[in-house]
């Protein structure tokens, strides 16, 4: 059985040519266990699998697995189903970037898709990307800087951006001419009851964040997406724990919110869907 470390260069082996060096955006060489660029600059493939192309510190304190677990492990008991099929559904035949993979469930759930040629995932969060590298699937990891992504021009037909900021001049670059930016934001109600229990804000609005997609993407599309979860019974203490939603509130109200916890969670999105203009 191959280590992670050669399953992932023998990856790079078939796809080098979608990767640039972030520094200087020159292409890289493959050497064993190491992307080198022209320029000399190197980035080491680690034992775990994956690179790290950041020139700034990997988020090690807030996006940590004590957050990742339970939220893989509602995932995995479909809690986001309908909206991974909605995604499945409207992504384009070639290679698939998920920019802010964290744990990589959602992409792990998508890139087996028969559209899907290869896959690559990346995140600030250290604990994410070593998650995502124990998932079974065909996919190069990273740490890697969403303004400065190092994959080179057009190389993406579908970006997943799940949950997660966007760069549109970097999303512009690495798309092909008729590619798409999926991207998924939170309405309303999404996960009210965890708002409820945790005394926070039920309604917010995320116009801003809609508006300016449609700007980036004149020919787009958008759909709601809102429906019931029940929570297992053995994941509601998880439900509690998924969501950055926890860290502003007290140690007292998450105890309390344990004694009683949620048995069904509310999920309202928007999925927007941005096609890529052909360049003049």
């Amino acid at each position: 059985m191959l280590k992670k470390i050669e399953k992932s260069y023998y990856f790079l082996m078939k796809n080098l040519e979608i990767l640039r060096c972030p520094i200087c955006h020159e292409k890289f060489l493959l050497e064993p266990y190491a992307l080198i660029c022209k320029k000399n600059h190197t980035f080491n493939l680690n034992k775990k699998g994956y690179v790290n192309f950041l020139q700034t510190k990997a988020d090690t304190e807030h996006y940590t697995k004590k957050m990742f677990e339970p939220r893989r492990r509602l995932i995995e008991a479909g809690m986001y189903l309908p909206l991974l099929n909605e995604l499945r559904s409207r992504m384009v035949s070639g290679n698939l970037l998920d920019v802010g993979t964290g744990e990589g469930t959602f992409l792990q759930k998508i890139a087996s898709d028969s559209s899907v040629k290869s896959v690559f995932g990346f995140d600030i969060a250290k604990d994410g990307i070593e998650m995502a590298i124990n998932l079974e699937m065909t996919a190069f990891m990273s740490l890697s800087d969403l303004t400065n992504l190092p994959f080179d021009n057009q190389m993406f037909s579908t970006i997943l951006n799940i949950f997660t900021p966007s760069n549109y001049s970097e999303f512009h670059r690495v798309l092909t001419e008729n590619g798409v930016v999926l991207k998924v934001v939170p309405d309303q109600f999404y996960l009210q009851e965890l708002r409820e229990i945790y005394g926070l804000p039920v309604d917010y609005d995320n116009q801003a964040v809609i508006t300016r997609f449609k700007q980036e993407f004149p020919d787009n599309q958008q759909k709601e997406i809102r429906y019931v979860f029940e929570i297992p019974e053995n994941l509601r203490t998880d439900f509690l724990e998924m969501s950055p939603l926890e860290w502003s509130v007290s140690p007292e109200i998450k105890h309390s919110a344990k004694q009683n916890p949620p048995k069904k969670a509310t999920i309202h999105l928007q999925l927007l869907i941005g096609k890529q203009q052909k360049r003049i």
